[in-house]
């Protein structure tokens, strides 16, 4: 039988991972967790929504490191795949593209988005042409640079002995601008250099960076390091959910909209009927569903209904649906207006589909439950009721065995 799979909310990382904050109960509970998770009986995920708010961009780092190494020590390796993937993958059920289910979870910490690999400028690697780079700096005159250049290269290429010479260079040199660049841990960047000056593959090159993404601390000390600058990496780690964030604009847009027109017409939004607000959210969602399609699939021109969203596309609907009934019933019945957190609670409610045991606030907890409750999803919302719930799955799990 399939471990329990449980998706805790980052606010949890942060409670459990501080001495301060940990109550006797909460400290009880981790040990709890720890236990079912040695025994085999629970399967803590992670994604990379997680490791983005972890990111010490704006201090509070050792924190943020410690929220990384509890991610690390509850889920290992155990991570869900980005949101674009996870879309890509449900966008072609519903296309008919794919007749087996989605499956969004990754056993080798595959948390990164889609063209990762294209992050890494190899294919733009040439020895020679660095070669003339570094004479074409040196302060000679003509005639010496030219020498130069022949000293080292022949026929275009790098003589036998400068490649043997940038390859004994490549195991040993300082490592200073390949982890500028890239979250590397030493030994994979070692691997990076040596693929520059021909030493090792491609591919292994490739799964060298790779594998210290899969290393959550790694990368909070990565991001310890170099958190003042916003490299390409930073930039690219965020751009995913960046995107679907900038649908998710068109929901406030409407609701500021709605509000607008209740002062014109001297009406309360409470009077506009659940149809209307119906229509609004299918209209939300098939506009953001086509957005996205057209972005990762490349097809501009697919035509999705609501129902088609709703049946292929859990994780795209459950975010979608849950945010927006959560900011309408915000303006209808509570002076709480939306707020910028709601976008990153939303990315992860996209996950809630696809697991057993979903951990969120209080506030969102109800609309997540609302649309993810078909897929037998358990929404938490409060820390202090994981283990009575995670108790009650187990127990009838039993049952059903029995």
């Amino acid at each position: 039988m399939r471990p329990i799979r449980l998706y805790l909310d980052s606010s949890d990382y942060s409670v459990l991972s501080d001495p301060k904050r940990r109550t006797p109960d909460l400290f009880n509970l981790l040990s709890q967790l720890r236990a079912w998770i040695e025994e085999g009986k629970v399967q803590c995920v992670f994604s990379g929504t997680h490791l983005s708010e972890m990111a010490p961009l704006n201090g509070a780092i050792d924190a943020a490191e410690r929220r990384a190494d509890l991610l690390s020590d509850l889920c290992g390796q155990n991570a869900l795949v980005s949101q674009d993937v996870l879309f890509t993958k449900e966008f072609r059920v519903a296309l008919g593209q794919q007749n087996v289910g989605v499956t969004a979870y990754s056993g080798r910490g595959d948390w990164f988005p889609g063209g990762s690999l294209d992050v890494l400028p190899l294919e733009d690697v040439s020895i020679a042409g660095e070669i003339h780079l570094a004479v074409d700096k040196m302060q000679l005159n003509r005639k010496e640079k030219r020498k130069a250049k022949r000293f080292a290269l022949r026929d275009g290429k790098p003589r036998r002995s400068v490649q043997e010479m940038l390859k004994k260079n490549a195991r040993i040199a300082s490592l200073e601008e390949i982890l500028a660049v890239y979250p590397m841990r030493p030994q994979d960047a070692r691997i990076l250099g040596r693929y520059v000056v021909g030493d090792v593959t491609k591919e292994e090159a490739n799964e060298a960076f790779l594998n210290s993404l899969r290393d959550p601390r790694w990368m909070m000390q990565w991001f310890r390091q170099h958190h003042v600058k916003m490299t390409a990496f930073t930039e690219w780690i965020r751009d995913p959910a960046k995107t679907i964030t900038d649908n998710f604009l068109k929901i406030s847009q409407e609701i500021a909209l709605v509000r607008s027109n209740d002062k014109l017409l001297g009406r309360k939004t409470a009077d506009v009927t659940s149809n209307q607000w119906t229509l609004w959210q299918d209209d939300l969602l098939v506009s953001v569903s086509h957005k996205l399609a057209a972005a990762l699939l490349g097809e501009p021109s697919v035509s999705f209904t609501a129902e088609d969203i709703d049946q292929s596309c859990p994780g795209l609907s459950t975010g979608i649906r849950a945010l927006h009934s959560s900011w309408w019933s915000a303006m209808v019945a509570t002076p709480r207006k939306p707020k910028l957190s709601d976008f990153p609670d939303a990315l992860h409610a996209m996950y809630a589909p696809y697991v057993d045991v979903f951990r969120a606030d209080s506030f969102m907890a109800p609309y997540i439950k609302r649309y993810s409750a078909r897929y037998g999803t358990q929404v938490v919302p409060k820390l202090t009721l994981l283990k009575s719930t995670i108790d009650t799955l187990m127990s009838s799990s039993r049952a059903d065995v029995q």
